[in-house]
């Protein structure tokens, strides 16, 4: 029992650092994309992802980092994950930190809904109502109306569904086996990496040392991060580490005050709470037996639905 607790104590400890990262890669995110554009971005902390897995698999670890048995699968992963990458960093650009949380937190609610199409999964009624309040939250964050609406909602909407997409694909991915959690970061960045220097010689901006090291530190936060989760989803569940991580958005509240000198106003405040809230709620609802069913012969039993395993929350 003692050993029990004690794993859990460690577990949450983690998962709290872990938040801490991830902000602070976010914070860096939104440093650097006020004065340069996503894609050089994208390029330098692709090429940094690229180091560190190629050096892993010239190590011997080729096979955890590379192999893969559906790579078109893992292209149209890594191409929403690209889009999604490049959105949230324009969302950063014109957005309130904090508020940038909302539309990260919707992301396992959208991902519930698509999970019925693309896994076959059933959706309750409990998981349309969570989808319903955590809907009913974004639209805290523009009380004016459509008037209030600009570009930064546009690019975050934009980041979200699209990261949905690559979130549900990386479920789909993970269920068919033979692909690390490894490869399907590697393949992303490539994309991220691929994706930016399209563009690169048309946005190009000179940086100094002190710009490129912030962009390099960026990158490990984000390589720290996933490789973090992978460790605390052998200690804890997902949805206990889900349940956890919503810290985050007081994170992002406190570093958004006092770096970036922003005010989080009280409607976000609320549709934050009714976001997080909703999660909250389908994880509990996606927990609960179903209830018994008789299943004939001829019958194939449908996979249960589940807001987000662990290989896809370790990769997220």
């Amino acid at each position: 029992m003692g050993l029990i607790r004690d794993a859990a104590v460690l577990g949450a400890g983690l998962t709290l650092i872990n938040t801490l990262i991830s902000v602070s890669a976010d914070a860096i995110a939104k440093d650097l994309i006020a004065e340069f554009e996503a894609p050089q971005l994208m390029v330098i902390a692709g090429l940094v992802a690229m180091v560190l897995g190629l050096g892993a698999a010239a190590a011997g670890h080729g096979r955890m980092v590379l192999a893969t048995p559906l790579p078109g699968l893992v292209a149209l992963r890594s191409g929403f994950g690209m889009i999604s990458t490049l959105a949230f960093f324009y969302a950063f650009r014109h957005l309130p930190f904090a508020e940038v949380f909302l539309f990260v937190a919707i992301m396992p609610l959208v991902a519930a809904i698509l999970s019925a199409p693309v896994l076959g999964e059933r959706l309750s009624r409990s998981v349309w109502l969570a989808l319903a309040v955590g809907w009913g939250g974004m639209l805290f964050l523009v009380p004016q109306g459509p008037a209030g609406l600009g570009l930064g909602h546009a690019a975050g909407l934009v980041a979200a569904l699209t990261g949905t997409v690559s979130l549900v694909l990386s479920r789909r991915i993970g269920r068919a086996g033979g692909t690390h959690t490894a490869a399907q970061v590697f393949y992303a960045q490539l994309a991220c990496l691929i994706g930016g220097a399209v563009v690169l010689p048309f946005s190009f901006a000179p940086m100094d040392a002190a710009a490129v090291g912030m962009v390099v530190l960026y990158a490990l936060c984000l390589i720290a991060t996933r490789w973090l989760m992978v460790v605390i989803l052998r200690i804890l569940p997902a949805h206990s580490v889900m349940q956890i991580s919503q810290v985050q958005f007081l994170w992002m509240v406190a570093i958004g005050q006092g770096i970036f000198g922003e005010t989080t106003a009280a409607n976000v405040w609320i549709g934050a709470a009714l976001v997080i809230g909703a999660g909250l709620w389908l994880v509990k609802a996606q927990r609960q037996p179903a209830a018994p069913q008789t299943v004939k012969p001829e019958q194939k039993a449908k996979p249960e639905p589940c807001a987000m395993p662990d290989a896809a929350l370790a990769d997220y």
